[in-house]
């Protein structure tokens, strides 16, 4: 085959697959939405336990911690659950982000930052929340989680969102006073 017909192979190819691509994210994004899911977040304010997907969750305590730059800054989650139905929070899986007043969303740290483990070295090791967090656990016993995010410095009126997949309600948003 020619240069030039395999490039207009590949040319259609290309502008085949890729409004697929597209329409195949926006489906599993539109998928996620509360408003197509049927399942609708509980809103909890921060220190209230409050049951989901088999266990009681508190957020314990939303830290601000200084960045890695002045724009920056680092914000160290502490939450907790005590699993009422062990099984199921140990085959879950759980994911946790941070939202702000303005709707954006921060994922967590791959890593512990540095000024976790130097500020809060007890909370620099707690497990995250997974499915590995709730694997040793006995019921009723709590389970201590932690996270920790990058935000910009001016983010304000930050929430934390627990979802765990596969849970009747939608998400737990944790609402933080004192941000």
């Amino acid at each position: 085959m020619s240069e030039r017909r395999l490039f207009w192979t590949y040319l259609v190819a290309l502008v085949a697959v890729l409004p697929l691509a597209i329409v195949v994210h926006a489906w599993d994004s539109m998928r996620e939405m509360p408003l197509f899911s049927g399942k609708r977040d509980i809103i909890v304010e921060s220190g209230v336990l409050q049951p989901y997907a088999g266990g009681q969750w508190k957020l314990a305590d939303l830290k601000r911690l200084p960045g890695p730059s002045d724009d920056a800054r680092v914000v160290l989650a502490e939450f907790e659950s005590e699993p009422k139905e062990l099984a199921k929070l140990a085959q879950s899986v759980c994911r946790v982000r941070l939202v702000d007043a303005e709707g954006r969303r921060f994922e967590p740290l791959m890593l512990t930052e540095p000024i976790v483990r130097e500020m809060y070295p007890e909370v620099a090791d707690r497990p995250r929340c997974s499915s590995f967090a709730f694997a040793n656990a006995g019921n009723g016993a709590t389970v201590r989680m932690a996270e920790s995010f990058m935000v910009p410095a001016k983010a304000s009126d930050l929430s934390l969102v627990v979802e765990v997949l596969g849970a009747d309600d939608g998400a737990l948003v944790f609402k933080w006073k004192r941000s």
